[in-house]
Order: structure tokens, then sequence, then C-alpha cells
């Protein structure tokens, strides 16, 4: 493959921009797609067909795979000028043919007649062209997997072509752009996706994050012992690259140490013959077919969950989840608010990793809210600081009984939800017992024409919260952080955004900022320039990170 890592924000497009906290949405419990069959239970994947002896990516490559005794043969796909799929590695015919010219502007009739050359094996003296998909599909059906690497081209036809070749349960599908991952998951939802995991991901923290937030069947580029626990762990497999110059059995043996499940080669043949010899062609046969459900290793969290409490007169929407830590004596307690746009969301947003960090680690018990909806013009503001106030005074009542620490709290929220955190603490907290406030991507001014006038769907969501249009009117101010907070009320912020932000403008985050730092209130704000409402999983690590290391300083898991 010899990639660069592509594929740094590949499930990005997956989250879409809804008045909620769409990237903290709870998916750690994901339904992974069941792999390919196979008969051995270690993956040989040969690298653009076996071509060793005749040039890669040709139906005699795919052929050549198949006799190898490869479970896989990896191809690379790309669309003619006129619509058609055809294989080839390089954006251009340039380096494979006697043409040149991209792929993407020359018609099926003008590839078909390129001749490949200079890459036959010795004395080989065929005429070798650029095959259709289809193709290719006829040769490897019941005979060898495709492991797809999807380089340019449409994945609903891709899929009308597996399901017409029936070859659907026999592919799994590489992504390279950010844009394939929506798009397969929308064709094809059941088909097996695969990945690099991106750069920014390093620590088996971090990559438990990210796997919370997307659903992948395999990566590629996971070697470290820690990590590949996470994987193994996620039942994610992992499926290596060996091929190089210099590919031979010490490289093999430097992959198979590991606790993988594959490896892509480009001498197949030799590979598969070395494994038998050895004994390792079954390998890991936990991932043959499907992934586990219960991966080995597997450990309950170090805390439990109190589900559905109730804290007020609403049956309905006054309840709360808790998690509990197995040591809770004068715990502190971080209170969760979902996103929603004040009319719809959940509690059980919150993603499982983080829990697993802030519970089961650092030793804080964790609530997550439900609060009023609006429906039908009921439950409008100040409904929302209504019952932050009774959650807080719910979890304080009974704080002496069960020797945590009822007498501070953090405030933590998405959009909807970090609005009213802020306003909570800044407008409403008479008894001052927020000590801190978490802002995901909030609104903090309903005056403001970057989410008034300038913005019809934010203005619509801020008329159903107040139950009036103008924004000039006092109530707006009244319900808005940014006037409520002063030097008296004001409490350590920190808050993240995306600088592409459709729905609250970045402005919103930017001026509350400047507001707090002009009061003397610690503050701090992580701007991401490329993201919207909501981050994608890498930007998501990072935002749980800064999270972390700001509850370190403003509000640490116990007293010293």
């Amino acid at each position: 493959m010899s990639r660069s890592n592509p594929f740094l924000s590949f499930a990005a497009a997956c989250f879409s921009t809804a008045f909620t906290l769409v990237a903290l949405s709870s998916t750690a419990q994901q339904t992974h797609a069941p792999l390919p069959q196979t008969k051995d239970g270690f993956i040989v994947i040969a690298h653009r067909g076996n071509h060793v002896n005749v040039p890669e990516n040709t139906v005699a490559a795919v052929e050549e795979a198949a006799k190898s005794g490869a479970d896989y043969a990896e191809i690379d796909l790309r669309t003619t000028k006129d619509g058609f799929l055809v294989l080839s590695h390089d954006a251009t015919v340039d380096r494979m043919t006697d043409g040149k010219g991209n792929v993407k502007d020359l018609t099926l009739e003008e590839i078909k007649k390129l001749k490949i050359v200079g890459h036959a094996g010795p004395g080989d003296q065929k005429v070798y062209r650029i095959p259709e998909f289809k193709d290719v599909l006829s040769v490897c059906k019941k005979r060898i997997n495709i492991y797809l690497d999807f380089k340019d081209a449409d994945p609903a036809e891709t899929y009308r072509q597996l399901k017409a070749a029936g070859m659907e349960k026999q592919v799994v599908v590489y992504l390279n752009k950010p844009a394939h991952y929506k798009q397969w998951k929308e064709a094809a939802p059941q088909m097996p996706l695969m990945a690099s995991l991106p750069d920014a991901i390093n620590t088996p923290e971090a990559f438990g994050l990210f796997l919370s937030q997307v659903q992948i069947e395999v990566l590629d580029n996971v070697q470290d012992s820690a990590m590949l626990a996470v994987a193994r762990q996620n039942g994610v497999a992992v499926w290596l690259d060996v091929e190089s110059p210099v590919e031979n059995a010490g490289v093999w043996e430097q992959a198979l140490h590991k606790d993988i499940q594959g490896v892509q080669t480009d001498h197949p043949e030799a590979l598969v013959s070395y494994l038998k010899q050895t004994n390792q062609r079954n390998g890991a046969a936990a991932f043959k077919g499907a992934h586990p459900a219960a991966p080995e290793g597997y450990k309950l969290p170090a805390y439990r969950k109190l589900s559905d409490v109730a804290y007020g007169s609403d049956a309905k929407d006054n309840v709360l989840d808790a998690y509990i830590p197995s040591d809770y004596d004068q715990a502190k307690v971080i209170v969760y608010i979902h996103g929603g746009g004040w009319t719809g969301g959940d509690k059980g947003e919150f993603p499982a990793p983080l829990i697993d960090e802030l519970v089961g680690k650092r030793k804080y018990i964790l609530v997550s809210m439900n609060y009023r909806l609006i429906k039908d013009g009921k439950n409008i503001f100040p409904a929302q600081m209504e019952d932050v106030s009774g959650a807080l005074a719910f979890l304080s009542k009974y704080s002496k009984k069960y020797h945590y620490n009822g007498n501070e709290f953090a405030l933590m929220g998405g959009s909807a939800g970090a609005y009213m955190a802020l306003l909570y603490a800044y407008g409403y907290d008479t008894a001052r017992q927020v000590k801190t406030v978490i802002d995901y991507w909030g609104p903090t001014d309903l005056s403001d024409k970057a989410i008034r006038a300038e913005n019809k769907d934010a203005d619509s969501k801020v008329v159903r919260l107040l139950g009036v249009e103008d924004p000039q009117a006092r109530i707006c101010q009244d319900a808005s952080p940014y006037y409520r907070v002063s030097k008296t009320t004001g409490v350590p912020t920190i808050l993240f955004h995306g600088g592409e932000d459709p729905l609250v403008n970045v402005s919103q985050a930017e001026k509350l900022y400047k507001k707090l730092l002009e009061l003397g209130i610690p503050a701090q704000y992580e701007l991401y320039p490329h993201e919207k409402h909501g981050m994608s999983p890498v930007a998501s690590v990072d935002v749980f990170t800064k999270t972390l290391t700001w509850l370190e300083k403003y509000y640490p898991a116990k007293n010293l």
C-alpha cells in the first residue's frame, strides 16, 4: 500500500451537525460487521494481487493470488471518465502502461487500448491490460476474498457490482478519504471497513476513545503491544503490511510475534508456505469469520451504574444516571448535561471510555442528567435552570448519607447542555457550589446576530427556548451566560469550539473567553479551526485529553 496515513479524520463525515453533543455520543459498544470467511485463522493478503511474475492489479495477478493460497487479493479501485470501475494503484496510467494521463480523465475505451509494459516476469511475452472491476470479481468469486483499497470510486455503484457478482460477503473495504466512511455506511452498512489509525491516536486511552466513536473492523498500522491489546478488547482485527524490498522470513517473524491477525505481502506463495512449515497458518482463529463478542482479557469496569434515578417531579424527564467508583468516599461529582437544542438528546450520549477514565481510574462520581424538553410550547426557559438546580439539590441531599462530596460540582455540557452549564454557574448558583465549567461548543449570547438574524436554524431553537422572537428582548440577555458572568459569579471555564461550526458560530466562544479574561477569571479557549458542530474522532481525543488536564488543575478528583 505504501500509505502516509491519509485517513486522519475518516469518521468526521459520519457525524451530523444537529444541535447536540455529536462527537460525545456513546457508541462504545459497536456491533462489528462480520469479516469474510477464511479457511485459515491467520490472514494472508496478496498486495496488488500476486505480482511476483505478472503485473500488479491485473486479472493475472488476482489469478495468481488465488493459486498462491492467500486469503485476500488486495486491489486498488478507480473510476474512468465515463464512470466505469477499473483497477489502478496510481492516479495516472504513466507508470504501468504505454500511455499517459489520469485514470479519471480517460474513457474505458481509451483505458482498454493501453498495454501494461515492463512489469512481466522473466520470459513472459503476454500482453496485459488494465481490467474492469467486474472482470476481477468473476475471477475471485468463491476462490479468494478481496481487500478493496478504495481509491476513487462511488460506494453505491461499487456495492451494486459486488451484489451483482454475488461477492458482497467476500470483501473488506479500505477507506482512504473521510467522506467514504459515511458513504459506505449509507450504501452498505453491513460492509466491513478498514483504515489506518490516525497518527494523533498514540496512547491506549486515546485509542479506546477513538474506537468508541467509529465502527471499524480492521486496522493496518497498530504495532505497540498496549495498543494491540486495546484493539483486541474492542474486537478490531489488525493486519500489518510487511511488503518491502527486503521482505523475508525475518520480516515475517517480526510481525508474527505481535498479537495480530494477518499480514499483507508481496510474496504470498512464499509466506503461505513458511506459515505452514512453522505451524502458524491457523494463527488467531478467534477473528476468523467474525469478531468475538467478549474478547479475551475483558474486565468489568471498576464502577457501577445507577440508571434512571428520579431527582424531580417529572417522572419521564427528571431522571439521571450515576456512575459510582468502587471507592467513592468523599468523591467529587461531575454533572454532565446533554445537548439536543433543548428539544431532544439524552443522558446516554456520554462515551463509555471517558466514563472509564473519570470514574474507573480517577474515582469521580459522574452524573449524566436528563431534563424537561421543550414540546408544544411547554417547558420553555427557565425550566432548564430549575432542573439543573433540582439535580444538584438532590445530589447534595444524599451526600452525607453515602459519604461523597455534595458541596461542590463540576458542570460539563455539550451544545445546548453547555449553555445550561454556563448559565447555571454564572447566573443561578447562589450557593456557589459550581467550581468549574467545561463548555463543548455551547451558545453564550442569545441576543447575538451570529446565532439570530444570521442563522435561521439557531434562531428557531432560541425562539423555542425563550418563547419570544425579538433578539433585543430583555430575556435574551437575562438568559445569556455572556451577560450573567461577573467577577463574583464567574468560575474557571474551559471552552472548546469548531472554527467552522455552522450552528453555534465560533464567535460565541471567542467573546465569552475574552470577557472571562477581562474579569480575571481563569479561562482556556481551545479552537479547532476546521471542525464543525461537534468534533471528528481525532479532534475529540484532543478535547478529552485537555478536559482531563483542566480537571486536574481546577477540580482534582480528591482534595489533598
